[in-house]
């Protein structure tokens, strides 16, 4: 995987250099092989040179950020690849890009700041594919019944109620040292006689 650094985390003078260079008859190959940047990232910055009527890269105010556009990318990208990384995953698998390396919070920054926030995934019944297909095909083959038709179906459906405890996740704040005072703790039975199945039909 190719890291490049920008012309943004170049320093005033080697970006002087790069201008002087190009007067001197470097070719934009040849200056994005020596400074580690990629052509079109030279042509745009001779552009905005002051001789050519632009702005010099200068170090913004405040803290700089500690990684680049192109490696907060591939933080993005590796997070789309495999939706089940954690930032201490993704952390473990670019740690040679980055000098210094930034923490797993500015992992977890850069992944917030583009929408991939972390989050429980919703549970749905697993279904083969071989169903999967069926299912469309049944789909496909009711989708012109008429009301009447389908006023001739049963429809049915089962529901869990927990009577004792949850199955979702729960959340709690409790002082250091009380993990096992019953008043932070959730009851559950062990035997499954904590809840109830109701089935219904219509």
């Amino acid at each position: 995987m190719g890291f490049r650094p920008g012309i943004r985390n170049l320093t005033i003078q080697q970006q002087e250099a790069i201008v002087n260079e190009c007067a001197e008859g470097w070719t934009l190959l040849e200056l994005g092989k020596q400074f580690n940047i990629s052509e079109s990232g030279i042509s745009k910055f001779l552009k905005r040179w002051p001789d050519k009527g632009g702005v010099p890269e200068v170090p913004k105010s405040g803290r700089p950020r500690s990684t680049s556009h192109l490696f907060d990318r591939n933080v993005l990208r590796l997070s789309r690849v495999n939706t089940r990384l954690t930032a201490v995953d993704i952390a473990r698998e670019l740690c040679d890009l980055q000098n210094p390396k930034p923490s797993v919070r500015t992992y977890r920054r850069r992944l917030q700041a583009t929408g991939m926030n972390g989050r429980c995934p919703d549970k749905k019944p697993m279904i083969s594919t071989k169903n999967s297909k069926a299912l469309v095909e049944w789909a496909k083959a009711h989708k012109d019944w008429t009301k009447k038709e389908w006023k001739d179906v049963l429809w049915s459906d089962e529901s869990k109620y927990m009577l004792i405890g949850t199955d979702m996740i729960q959340w709690i704040r409790h002082p250091q040292g009380t993990r096992f005072d019953p008043k932070y703790q959730i009851p559950i039975m062990k035997h499954g006689d904590g809840n109830v199945m109701v089935w219904g039909c219509f």
